[in-house]
């Protein structure tokens, strides 16, 4: 049976913060993890997976990737990865996504997080380089369904109505 079964999705806290360092091992050991999660959790941008009062999981959605929806961090814990809460993850944060168009990106190292964006709809959409040396970044895009959006008018290729949030970094 997959952990996804059992989910709800909601803003994270601040008293959930210790539980997401413990979900994402590099804020186990990096403190600039810790206040970039710190700061997500306070402009709201964090969603967090829970089954029953644990949490599985976390995802971000912000906007600053040149106007649309862009995750910049999502963990899931070692021991439900592979049970679809990353899925489930990705699903939610599509419907609370203001534009039409949302991006992620994913370490060339790290085949997962590629395996499941694939599964996700996402596709391939360019790669950045010399982000960490040696391992590129792959960009990923996913064109949403214009029923659950709204828009971003001042970005080109989208057509919804309102304007996505604005965060200030």
């Amino acid at each position: 049976m997959s952990a996804a079964a059992d989910l709800s999705f909601r803003p994270a806290d601040e008293a959930d913060l210790p539980q997401l360092y413990q979900c994402d091992p590099y804020s186990k050991v990096h403190e600039s993890r810790q206040l970039e999660l710190r700061r997500m959790v306070q402009q709201n941008s964090c969603l967090i997976a829970v089954a029953g009062s644990r949490p599985l999981g976390f995802a971000v959605l912000e906007y600053s990737f040149f106007g649309n929806g862009f995750i910049p961090l999502m963990c899931v814990a070692t021991e439900h990865r592979g049970k679809g809460v990353g899925l489930a993850l990705l699903r939610a944060l599509e419907l609370q996504c203001h534009t039409a168009k949302l991006f992620t990106s994913a370490n060339a190292s790290n085949g997962p997080a590629q395996r499941l964006f694939s599964r996700a709809g996402f596709t391939r959409s360019g790669i950045i380089e010399n982000l960490d040396e040696g391992d590129p970044e792959f960009v990923y895009f996913k064109v949403l369904p214009t029923a659950s959006q709204t828009a971003n008018p001042s970005v080109k290729g989208t057509s919804r109505k309102r304007a996505a949030p604005y965060v200030e970094r």
